[in-house]
């Protein structure tokens, strides 16, 4: 399993707009048969930074995400409501494990 998360912020502003953007995007990215988890946080504290938490079942599904109708359409009007570096961080997991 790959746990993913990319965060960002949206420019001064732009935070209604890429709530809206996102929104079309969540339902066919969790429909995909390798996605596990998606979800699309904005922080509380700062409600111009987001982040994606997803888990998915191999790299080679998060690679093929990459590359659907509905993620490049979002990938492409993005920057533009954006500022500064996306993080990314990715993990392999064997998956959850029971607490001892």
């Amino acid at each position: 399993m790959l746990v993913f998360s990319a965060t960002f912020t949206a420019k001064p502003g732009a935070a209604q707009a890429v709530i809206d953007l996102v929104a079309v995007l969540i339902e066919p990215s969790r429909a995909e048969p390798g996605c596990i988890r998606y979800d699309f946080l904005q922080s509380p504290y700062t409600p111009n930074k987001f982040v994606f938490f997803e888990l998915w079942k191999s790299q080679a599904d998060l690679d093929a995400h990459f590359q659907e109708p509905h993620f490049l359409a979002f990938a492409e009007r993005l920057p533009a409501l954006t500022e500064g570096s996306f993080e990314k961080v990715a993990y392999e997991t064997d998956g959850p494990k029971p607490a001892a």
